[in-house]
């Protein structure tokens, strides 16, 4: 099994999202497939909790547009604001619940396409198996719970079909509280969702897809000389995104060291390069 992790910049706008089918295609059935909030949603959110008005009708607007654009009707428009998009910003009381509006409503978008495309598959919320030990937005993993959890959920999914499983990263859920309250992984946690997801389930590989060729000594959207990396070892790209501006997330290097599960960084719009490997 293969865990395929899609950011933000891979899903920023109607043209990117309708090339998702084709790029998961090539997996076949046996996959985990983890989705960001659409383009730079998250900062939007970031910056509405700093707001004193709480205001979302940016964020329904910029959803709006993304689901006309991908070809969704009135109904199926309807459906995700009466569903997902109302419900989620009008109860939003915490960072954290402020946050994951990205995450969630993104990844049922979506699925609700893929549905559309008759991309037959699982979806599974990550806050209901990836738990972890307290609330915010920085939230440590409970990893005995998210273990068996994750297991669990993801055997009744694949019991009734063999069929990719779509899910979100950065989001999860406090352990010890009953109310069922989202929490966060940090910013970019995505990449870490990935790894924790690979971990659990004990996959061959995960495939991180960006809208770089792979991990580069300096910033290749400054520098024109940036060296790109096509192999590194876990401690050599750790070193490397142990950095603000990192193109994956640190954790994730750590925990795919100890799982010793091979990583592979992609080129969402150029597949055909080889990218990174860190092994």
């Amino acid at each position: 099994m293969k865990v395929l992790k899609f950011g933000g910049g891979c899903l920023k706008d109607a043209e990117s999202i309708k090339n998702l089918l084709s790029v998961v295609e090539r997996y076949g059935n046996n996959i985990v497939i983890v989705v960001s909030a659409f383009g730079k949603l998250t900062n939007i959110l970031q910056d509405i909790y700093s707001s004193d008005t709480k205001n979302f009708s940016s964020v329904v607007e910029f959803y709006i547009k993304i689901m006309s654009d991908i070809g969704f009707n009135d109904t199926m428009i309807d459906n995700i604001i009466i569903k997902y998009l109302n419900p989620y910003c009008e109860s939003a009381d915490s960072e954290a619940s402020i946050l994951a509006i990205g995450e969630i409503v993104s990844s049922n978008i979506l699925s609700t396409y893929l549905k559309m495309l008759e991309f037959n598959h699982h979806f599974l919320d990550a806050s209901k198996v990836i738990k972890t030990k307290e609330s915010g937005v920085n939230a440590e993993v409970n990893w005995h719970l998210t273990q068996s959890s994750t297991i669990s959920h993801c055997n009744k999914l694949l019991d009734t079909a063999n069929l990719p499983i779509l899910t979100q990263g950065f989001i999860a859920g406090y352990s010890d509280n009953n109310s069922n309250e989202i929490t966060c992984l940090g910013r970019e946690g995505s990449d870490y969702s990935a790894s924790i997801f690979g971990s659990v389930l004990a996959a061959e590989q995960i495939i991180l897809f960006k809208d770089v060729n792979g991990l580069y000594n300096k910033d290749p959207k400054h520098n024109h000389q940036a060296k790109l990396f096509t192999h590194l070892s876990y401690d050599q790209a750790y070193t490397i995104c142990n950095h603000p501006h990192t193109v994956v997330h640190p954790k994730t290097i750590k925990q795919l060291k100890k799982s010793e599960i091979p990583l592979l960084i992609k080129n969402f719009n150029n597949l055909d390069l080889p990218g990174t490997i860190i092994s």
